[in-house]
């Protein structure tokens, strides 16, 4: 029998009446674990046991928070090697991929831990009187994480909602949570009971009770667009705050003077293949200058080609299966319909040997070679491993088209140009735009990560991210002489 989670509830562990199987999504016929099936029952204790948990945490001085945030962060910022593997056999990345995913949510939390000043009280003293501005904690919180990367996607909600003094509830996602409730549990076994909760269930059911819960004060999610514009509705409600990370289809524009070195073409590579595609903020489209396209395809279709596909613990495969069913169903439903449509689809990579391919939710990597704009593979967000490459022939051209679309997430400019190409970024429609890289490797660990246009509000990651779970409140001695 594989391990079973439990949910954390006013600091106790807390299960269900059903369970609910968790497959290797790389051995499908092989059980992980089980976790329980919350409910809105438990939706309701999990914000209760905050509610109550807030008085006390609100009146922890900022310094005492940090001190056991500190130590939250530090036991996830090295994993155990068991948490390393559990990840993998119920997410599919690779070992080395859950290693880093694991430890950047650690890493989060220790820079919050390490900046209490970020909650410090401004004070302006001047011949009008004296004024104190306070950062005070809004309240209850709730996270509601993905699956894709559900461990660094939990730090980056825990670590700036427990040291402004907020409490939290984490609902984690329906597709492989058990690294991430344990890792969680260990977490708040840390913390007084009920500052931080988690609880499991459907979004429509569970989350939902969370967002509509009148005592929830602020939502952060990660997630999809679509799910992103109901929780802004439910939230409406009683006015909870919002921190939204949506959807994206980030576009690289590779301009006339790109570098294709290659350690540039293994940076494109990993920018756009890392865990399977499945990262909101991989590349999704390619733009490359019609001068250079020929020379771009063929070195990327090189490179891509040495992709190893397969069981992620094996240490030759460097692209883990796709993650869960309803994912997998989704993206093999959008290469057919590229493929109907007469689209240039060239499949690369191999398998590892032995790898069973009907026994996971395996896709070899696909480059799409100059698509319409049009078509589904170009206009929307895969979340696969399939890249769309288009060719453009001036500058304005690929701002035009890369900002073609309703999100804004990530967007990069590849130039050997580093002026040129910071003056082209300013012009492209993103939250977080990369120059000469993308995705997780190109983050500078003070960017405040959130999107534009219909890819989310708000920020996570950095000192920008405390501001979204505080209120400001000030306090004036008026100078009547």
């Amino acid at each position: 029998m594989g391990f079973q989670a439990h949910m954390t509830i006013g600091g106790k562990p807390v299960t269900a009446d059903e369970w609910i199987s968790v497959p290797n999504p790389a051995h499908l016929s092989t059980e992980v674990g089980k976790y329980p099936a919350g409910t809105v029952e438990h939706a309701e204790m999990a914000v209760e046991a905050a509610s109550a948990a807030f008085g006390q945490w609100r009146a922890t001085p900022v310094e005492e928070r940090a001190a056991l945030l500190l130590k939250a962060g530090a036991l996830v910022a090295e994993p155990p090697a068991e948490w390393i593997a559990s990840l993998t056999a119920e997410n599919g990345k690779p070992l080395a991929e859950s290693a880093v995913e694991i430890a950047m949510g650690g890493h989060a939390m220790l820079s919050y831990a390490s900046h209490p000043e970020w909650v410090a009280d401004r004070v302006v003293d001047d011949e009008q009187g004296r004024m104190v501005v306070r950062r005070q904690p809004l309240g209850v919180c709730v996270g509601i994480v993905p699956w894709n990367s559900p461990m660094i996607l939990s730090s980056l909600k825990v670590g700036p909602a427990l040291l402004t003094g907020n409490t939290l509830v984490i609902k984690v996602p329906e597709f492989g949570p058990l690294t991430t409730m344990q890792a969680l549990s260990e977490m708040a076994a840390l913390l007084p009971p009920g500052v931080l909760n988690v609880v499991t269930g459907l979004g429509p059911e569970v989350g939902r009770a969370l967002v509509t819960h009148p005592k929830v004060r602020k939502v952060a999610f990660t997630g999809s667009t679509e799910t992103g514009r109901q929780i802004m509705a439910d939230a409406a409600g009683h006015l909870a705050r919002l921190t939204l990370e949506l959807g994206g289809n980030d576009a690289a524009v590779l301009l006339d003077d790109v570098d294709l070195s290659e350690p540039v073409i293994e940076r494109l590579v990993t920018g756009t293949f890392l865990d399977a595609g499945q990262i909101c903020i991989d590349i999704k489209r390619l733009y490359v200058h019609d001068s250079r396209y020929d020379e771009l395809v063929e070195k990327l279709r090189a490179a891509v080609d040495k992709i190893v596909v397969g069981d992620g613990t094996r240490p030759e495969v460097t692209m883990g299966p796709i993650n869960n069913s309803r994912q997998y169903d989704k993206v093999t439903k959008l290469l057919a319909e590229t493929k109907e449509a007469g689209a240039d689809c060239v499949e690369l990579g191999s398998y590892a040997e032995g790898t069973d391919v009907a026994d996971g939710y395996f896709m070899l990597p696909h480059l799409v070679l100059n698509p319409p704009e049009d078509l589904r593979v170009v206009a929307t967000e895969q979340m696969s491993p399939i890249l769309p490459i288009m060719k453009f022939s001036t500058d304005d051209e690929a701002v035009a088209r890369a900002n073609g679309t309703e999100y804004g997430l990530g967007a990069s400019v590849w130039s050997s140009d580093e002026k040129r190409a910071f003056a082209l970024a300013d012009r492209l429609e993103a939250g977080m735009t990369f120059i000469n890289g993308h995705s997780l490797g190109a983050m500078h660990p003070a960017t405040p990560a959130g999107g534009t246009k219909q890819s989310g509000c708000g920020y996570e990651i950095s000192g920008d991210a405390v501001e979204g779970y505080v209120q400001l409140q000030s306090i004036t001695t008026k100078n009547y002489a």
